[in-house]
Protein backbone atom coordinates (compact mmCIF):
# COMPACT_ATOMS: atom_id res chain seq x y z
CA UNK A 1 0.00 0.00 0.00
CA UNK A 2 2.77 2.13 1.15
CA UNK A 3 4.47 1.57 -2.66
CA UNK A 4 1.49 2.35 -4.54
CA UNK A 5 0.95 5.74 -2.78
CA UNK A 6 4.45 6.41 -3.15
CA UNK A 7 4.00 5.66 -7.00
CA UNK A 8 1.03 7.82 -7.08
CA UNK A 9 2.23 10.83 -5.78
CA UNK A 10 5.77 10.24 -8.17
CA UNK A 11 3.50 10.27 -10.82
CA UNK A 12 1.05 13.52 -9.84
CA UNK A 13 4.68 15.18 -9.06
CA UNK A 14 6.29 14.75 -12.40
CA UNK A 15 2.23 15.62 -14.27
CA UNK A 16 1.83 18.59 -12.21
CA UNK A 17 5.76 20.04 -13.16
CA UNK A 18 5.18 19.17 -16.90
CA UNK A 19 1.83 21.34 -16.86
CA UNK A 20 3.24 24.22 -14.98
CA UNK A 21 6.50 24.69 -16.41
CA UNK A 22 4.81 24.94 -19.98
CA UNK A 23 3.45 28.02 -19.17
CA UNK A 24 6.51 30.10 -17.81
CA UNK A 25 9.13 31.53 -20.02
CA UNK A 26 12.84 32.19 -18.86
CA UNK A 27 15.01 34.85 -19.18
CA UNK A 28 18.72 33.90 -20.08
CA UNK A 29 21.74 36.56 -19.67
CA UNK A 30 23.58 37.32 -22.89
CA UNK A 31 27.02 38.10 -23.17
CA UNK A 32 28.43 41.10 -25.50
CA UNK A 33 28.21 38.78 -28.62
CA UNK A 34 24.93 37.70 -28.21
CA UNK A 35 25.56 34.03 -26.95
CA UNK A 36 23.05 32.76 -24.40
CA UNK A 37 24.73 31.66 -20.84
CA UNK A 38 22.95 28.98 -19.84
CA UNK A 39 25.36 28.13 -17.32
CA UNK A 40 24.27 31.33 -15.72
CA UNK A 41 21.78 32.28 -13.43
CA UNK A 42 18.61 33.41 -15.29
CA UNK A 43 14.78 34.53 -14.01
CA UNK A 44 11.32 32.72 -14.74
CA UNK A 45 8.37 33.92 -15.59
CA UNK A 46 5.61 32.39 -14.07
CA UNK A 47 2.14 32.61 -16.01
CA UNK A 48 0.56 35.03 -12.80
CA UNK A 49 3.43 37.23 -13.84
CA UNK A 50 5.53 37.06 -10.98
CA UNK A 51 9.27 37.05 -11.96
CA UNK A 52 11.97 34.28 -9.85
CA UNK A 53 15.24 34.01 -10.23
CA UNK A 54 16.25 30.84 -10.68
CA UNK A 55 19.53 28.96 -10.89
CA UNK A 56 21.64 27.26 -13.88
CA UNK A 57 20.06 24.16 -12.84
CA UNK A 58 16.35 25.19 -13.17
CA UNK A 59 15.81 25.77 -9.58
CA UNK A 60 13.78 28.44 -8.50
CA UNK A 61 15.67 30.38 -5.90
CA UNK A 62 12.85 32.31 -3.97
CA UNK A 63 14.94 34.03 -1.63
CA UNK A 64 15.94 36.47 -3.32
CA UNK A 65 14.76 39.93 -4.91
CA UNK A 66 11.25 38.60 -7.13
CA UNK A 67 9.52 40.94 -9.40
CA UNK A 68 5.59 41.06 -10.68
CA UNK A 69 4.72 42.35 -13.52
CA UNK A 70 1.13 44.69 -13.33
CA UNK A 71 -0.49 47.00 -15.85
CA UNK A 72 2.92 47.12 -17.63
CA UNK A 73 5.15 47.88 -14.78
CA UNK A 74 7.49 45.54 -12.94
CA UNK A 75 7.33 46.01 -9.37
CA UNK A 76 9.51 44.46 -6.77
CA UNK A 77 8.09 42.06 -4.27
CA UNK A 78 8.78 41.02 -0.32
CA UNK A 79 9.77 37.51 0.61
CA UNK A 80 6.25 36.77 1.32
CA UNK A 81 5.03 37.94 -2.31
CA UNK A 82 3.38 41.47 -1.21
CA UNK A 83 4.27 44.42 -3.78
CA UNK A 84 6.63 47.23 -2.54
CA UNK A 85 5.15 50.15 -4.10
CA UNK A 86 7.56 52.58 -2.51
CA UNK A 87 10.68 50.74 -4.25
CA UNK A 88 11.85 51.62 -7.71
CA UNK A 89 10.42 49.50 -10.35
CA UNK A 90 10.94 49.21 -14.08
CA UNK A 91 8.20 49.96 -17.02
CA UNK A 92 7.44 48.51 -20.15
CA UNK A 93 7.20 49.96 -23.49
CA UNK A 94 7.02 48.79 -27.01
CA UNK A 95 9.68 49.88 -29.80
CA UNK A 96 8.73 53.14 -31.15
Amino acid sequence: MRTIMRGIFIIAAMLISFTTSAAEQRIYQTDSLGNVQYHKPSHTVESNGRIVETDSVGNKLYHKQQYQVKDGKIYQRDSVGNIQYHKPGFVVQGKK
